[in-house]
């Protein structure tokens, strides 16, 4: 049986989380795929569905209040909507697993971080305690962290080098498929760029697959083979990196890159995106993009644009391309 070149697949997801106020519809038709030793982008605006889409992925949704209404979250042919207790168990951390935004949240306060680690080891491999000790010094020499910094507690230690320990504990697990949500949105330009070199070593490697959640364009095509634009909910345009910067197909996509400024063509001068997102407390059965985009017209108030071929890989939703 021939391997598929993409170990996740998501399928026509919906997903809504039930308020007072009605049901907000927070995922609404996502499809892509991630292929092997891939690192895939997600980007928009905040409140456009992409941590969700991660929590999603890694069967949290119950644990967010997040109810998925349709669709398949296929892991290497497995639907991870419907594993049981047991398979969840070995899926989350040691086949697929997430690098938070915020390391502190991933780490305990109470404990050193060469406990932890010792801890993960013996969790997710079998292996004695001897050979616990040589794996945590051989990662961590991996990853440039100085020995010393092992014996600390979370609060002795800087923020990029929280994200390099808990990149640490990740490779540890290693896992097939890496979710990094927002992890640089906290760091310095400096310790950003190590943190994407790291993330660019451990996908090199360890033959790592990885999704990169970001809002920050300039972050995300540094680091992506391709990349999604989502927005309310939707993905409107997928492409590889470069297809995507040089010739975006959806008028969300060319705000966004106008807004970031990427050529510097006047500098410190970046464009805005006027308007609001949709409510998502309603359905939304036209172009989610038409309040706030100047090319809408006929079909944009009618009905929703289904995904076009633009090119090889390169899908856009929109009527008028």
């Amino acid at each position: 049986m021939q391997m598929s070149d993409a170990i996740l697949e998501v399928k026509n997801l919906k997903a809504k989380f039930p308020t007072p106020k009605g049901d907000l519809h927070v995922l609404n038709d996502v499809s892509f795929d991630v292929k092997r030793q891939e690192c895939f982008g997600i980007i928009g605006e905040s409140g456009c569905g992409k941590t969700m889409t991660a929590m999603a992925i890694l069967h949290y949704a119950e644990r967010l209040g997040l109810q998925i209404t349709d669709g398949e979250i296929l892991f290497e042919g497995e639907d991870v909507l419907r594993f049981s207790r047991k398979r969840l168990r070995e899926y989350s951390g040691k086949e697929a697993a997430i690098i938070l935004q915020n390391p502190m949240e991933a780490l305990d306060p109470l404990y050193t971080v060469k406990n932890q680690m010792y801890e993960t080891i013996r969790k997710h491999r079998k292996v004695t305690g001897k050979e616990a000790l040589a794996i945590m010094s051989e990662v961590a020499e991996e990853l440039s962290i100085a020995p010393e910094k092992l014996n600390c507690y979370p609060h002795e230690l800087s923020g990029g080098m929280l994200q390099r320990i808990v990149g640490a504990m990740i490779v540890i697990c290693r896992p097939k498929l890496i979710i990094a949500d927002e992890p640089t949105t906290a760091l310095d330009v400096t310790t950003q760029l190590q943190y994407l070199k790291l993330l660019k070593k451990i996908q090199n490697e360890h033959h790592t697959s990885i999704i990169f959640v970001s809002h920050d364009i300039k972050v995300i095509s540094m680091v992506c083979d391709r990349i999604a634009v989502m927005y309310a909910g939707e993905i409107v345009e997928i492409a590889p990196c470069r297809e995507l910067l040089q010739h975006p197909g959806h008028p969300y996509t060319k705000a966004l890159l106008k807004s970031a400024n990427l050529d510097r063509v006047v500098r410190n001068e970046y464009e805005t995106i006027e308007g609001a997102p949709p409510n998502l407390l309603e359905e939304i059965h036209r172009c989610p993009f038409e309040d706030r985009c100047k090319y809408a017209a006929g079909k944009c108030y009618e009905k929703k644009p289904q995904a076009v071929s633009c090119g090889a890989e390169h899908q856009v939703k929109c009527h008028y391309l």
